[in-house]
């Protein structure tokens, strides 16, 4: 859970907020949705309320709603700052944090190992 925790606390901060917690190197809008996806796997479902699960649901649905080549205008630092999409998904965010009991503040930089090829 502590993952799946990181990357909710994450996609709730603001976009300056998910920038500083990856290096300047990564697209920030794909990375945060690679984490979701991987946290989610990994999460277990039987250890959740029906209102956590719903939340869940929910924030996974509108992502996934809005991913594919058709949607890779919601995939970019513009849309991760000014987009009501990603407006909408940090809303989705925060009802999981509360369904959870999990505070809404930055969770600490990502502990990732990236390797840029500049």
């Amino acid at each position: 859970m502590e993952r799946f925790e990181w990357i909710t606390r994450a996609f709730a901060q603001s976009s300056n907020v998910q920038k500083s917690l990856f290096p300047d190197f990564v697209n920030v809008a794909d990375e945060l949705a690679v984490e979701w996806e991987i946290a989610l796997e990994e999460t277990n479902n039987e250890m959740l309320s029906d209102e956590q699960k719903l939340s869940i649901k929910a924030f996974d649905d509108y992502l996934l709603s809005i991913s594919g080549l058709e949607n890779i205008q919601y995939w970019n630092d513009d849309a991760l700052c000014y987009s009501s999409e990603w407006n909408k998904m940090r809303e989705l965010a925060k009802i999981i944090l509360d369904s959870m009991g999990w505070v809404n503040e930055a969770p600490p930089e990502c502990n990732a190992i990236y390797i840029s090829n500049k």
